[in-house]
């Protein structure tokens, strides 16, 4: 199977429709860098695979590859799609179109199945490409530049599918599936190792604990007594009792905090009772009282002496009116032996007495006043000085009170301290008999805590032969989990010493096809000449489980480290040749070159002309771009085009609108046959 034509419009650098009809023979496309001849080798690789994989950069200032699969320049194409299309012998043809809208009519597993057989490697479409299309920039990186374990890779791929690779990937079934198998049972194993350790040290404190036993008939009678209530089954019963104990314990602290509070109240109750203390609450309540009559007495004669002092006021007033009259009457006397004020008859004898008598009665009033005022001013000192007296004895006798009202409070509190925790209220005013009782709970306590050490070991017992039993039980288990452990692993290491086999068998299988390329290697190296000196390439191959495919050249040497630019490109073209020519899993007889001798000396492309010259008489379509005319010239000269098999030559440029075109298209007409015959006079042959 061959190229027949591949027609691209609006593809990266064609707006418009361009098909380029492939000769059966070879085909040679010329043109100045830049005028698309690799993106005709581009559109073959995308309608195969959907992507072009000479790129390392899929993504760059936020856009990617796919960004420029498609016409991006000025004017708008008719269409966006690439066709390529394949000829068999027969003259059957395949095509394939990947357009942008609807993406490609062949799924891959078509296009597999016409260009691959069944021995073709993973990713075949990719590896067909990759090995059919050689690019001037991947020469001497998919060669010589690799690594070991890449150009082994790359080798192996290119050969296709080993016999019996099945096999292999059946045998890593086995491995993990074995490997799985023994992680299962290895995780048992250390399940039941860890039950068995924890079994042992409960076992150990059972033990210990067995061994701090006493009476257990006793010790029955003592849980008894302390909890009466609790269920005849021992396990429940020592429940039970360590629930009683627990409760009694923790009311040992609040028994102690009673007899605490107990002995201070007693202390107070004891200084309140005390005789001087009864004799002064006595004196000071006498006092109290004696204070407060003379208070209330010192305060009546207040109010008598400002009552006293109010009449002596009033007779005062009447004293001086009285005072006014006498005046009046002295002045004017008898008037016709009338009196002037009352007018009565009198005498002046009578007049003149009764003068006299009005003077002695005003003194006596004016007198009253001042005594009635003395009076009042020392009963207000004597009620200020008993109200000081009474306030004295009310804050004597109000301390008195408080002292009681705080022991009260106390012993308030001491109440609601029993009611809290449950205490005894035979103890509330019995200091002495609640420590005592205390001091014999705590031996209690002691007794019952004995007791129940007493029946945990009893039932500890039972516990150790239960316990014994178990470990037995279990270290039958873990021995035959680890008898079954070790059959697993057994499985494992020969299920890896199976895939090493099988690896083996399958390196030595890739080692057999290998050899096949070396000749081939050697032979295309030799004609290509990328060195004087050398003149023949070596490989060598090495490792079991991961491979190393090495090149040398002389004696011994690494061309990566010892060729020009221009050599290793002429050893990698060599390497990549043979790898294409050995491919035996394709039927697709193409070799694409893009632009091969970038950086060849003219005398290595001129045997790279003559190697190919030699590929295309093996049958093989060479499709070859470059950028030098006179190269194309050549190359169209010696590739020898044939009435069954025609050449064509090809020239592309831009187009004065910016997209890319043919600018002439020219079949290569075959060599006239018997030339040299015809020009010696010879008859011609054929």
């Amino acid at each position: 199977m061959k190229l027949d034509f591949v027609e691209v419009c609006g593809f990266r650098g064609f707006r418009d429709k361009v098909r380029i009809d492939f000769g059966a023979g070879f085909t040679v496309i010329s043109g100045r860098n830049g005028v698309g001849k690799s993106t005709l080798f581009d559109a073959v690789e995308f309608a195969l695979t959907g992507s072009i994989d000479k790129y390392t950069v899929e993504k760059s200032a936020k856009e990617t590859l796919s960004d420029y699969l498609w016409w991006r320049g000025d004017g708008t194409p008719q269409s966006h799609y690439v066709t390529l299309a394949f000829i068999k012998a027969n003259g059957d043809k395949f095509t394939v179109t990947r357009t942008r809208e609807s993406g490609s009519d062949r799924s891959s597993e078509e296009i597999e199945a016409a260009l691959c057989s069944d021995q073709s490697p993973e990713g075949a479409l990719r590896q067909l490409c990759k090995t059919s299309i050689i690019r001037d920039e991947w020469i001497a990186a998919l060669s010589v530049d690799l690594t070991e374990t890449e150009r082994f890779e790359l080798v192996r791929a290119a050969l296709g599918a080993v016999e019996g690779a099945e096999l292999g990937a059946k045998a890593k079934e086995v491995v993990a599936g074995a490997e799985a198998t023994f992680a299962r049972h290895e995780e048992t194993y250390n399940a039941l190792r860890n039950q068995i350790s924890e079994k042992l040290s409960e076992l150990t404190v059972l033990r210990d604990t067995v061994s701090r036993s006493g009476d257990v008939a006793i010790a029955m009678k003592l849980v008894a007594m302390a909890v009466p209530d609790a269920p005849t089954e021992l396990l429940a019963r020592l429940v039970a009792g360590r629930a009683a104990l627990a409760a009694r314990r923790a009311k040992l602290g609040p028994s102690g905090e009673a007899v605490q509070q107990g002995r201070e109240i007693a202390l107070l109750r004891q200084k309140l009772d005390a005789p001087e203390m009864r004799l002064r609450r006595e004196a000071v309540h006498l006092e109290l009282k004696s204070t407060e009559a003379a208070k209330s007495e010192a305060e009546r004669i207040v109010a008598q002496a400002k009552e006293n002092l109010v009449r002596e006021e009033q007779a005062d007033a009447i004293a001086a009116s009285l005072a006014a009259l006498v005046e009046f009457g002295e002045q004017h006397g008898l008037h016709d032996e009338h009196c002037p004020l009352c007018g009565a008859m009198r005498t002046s004898q009578e007049f003149e007495s009764g003068l006299a008598i009005a003077r002695a009665r005003i003194s006596t009033l004016e007198s009253g006043v001042v005594a009635a005022r003395q009076a009042l001013s020392t009963a207000k000192e004597n009620a200020e000085r008993t109200s000081i007296e009474f306030a004295s004895a009310q804050s004597e006798w109000a301390a008195i009170n408080q002292e009681e009202t705080r022991l009260s409070a106390y012993e308030q509190k001491h109440v609601e301290l029993f009611e809290q925790y449950g205490l005894d209220y035979r103890f509330v005013q019995d200091p002495a008999g609640l420590e005592l009782e205390i001091s014999s709970e705590h031996d209690r306590l002691i007794d019952l805590e004995r007791a129940l050490l007493t029946l945990e070991a009893s039932q500890a017992i039972s516990m150790v032969t239960i316990l014994e039993d178990r470990i037995n039980y279990l270290r039958n288990d873990a021995d035959e989990a680890a008898d079954v452990m070790a059959r697993s692993q057994a499985s494992v290491v020969a299920a890896k010493d199976i895939e090493r086999a099988i690896k083996r068998v399958s390196a030595e299988i890739i080692d057999e096809r290998l050899a096949q390329i070396s000749p081939l290697l050697n032979e295309l190296y030799q004609r290509l000449r990328p060195h004087a000196d050398w003149r023949t390439i070596d490989y060598s191959i090495r490792g079991d489980v991961r491979r190393f495919l090495s090149l040398k050249v002389g004696d011994g040497l690494n061309p990566q480290f010892v060729f020009s630019s221009g050599q290793r490109r002429a050893a990698g073209l060599a390497f990549l040749l043979s790898v294409h020519l050995a491919r035996a899993w394709t039927s697709w007889r193409t070799l694409l070159l893009d632009d091969p001798v970038q950086h060849i000396d003219d005398f290595r492309a001129l045997q790279l002309v003559e190697v190919l010259a030699a590929i295309r008489l093996e049958g093989r379509q060479v499709i070859c771009a470059v950028e030098d005319s006179a190269l194309a010239e050549l190359m169209c000269r010696r590739l020898l085009s044939t009435p069954e098999q025609v050449g064509l030559c090809y020239d592309i440029d831009i187009g004065p609108e910016g997209s890319a075109i043919v600018v002439s298209k020219v079949e290569v007409p075959p060599l006239p046959v018997g030339v040299l015959r015809r020009s010696s006079g010879l008859q011609v042959v054929g």
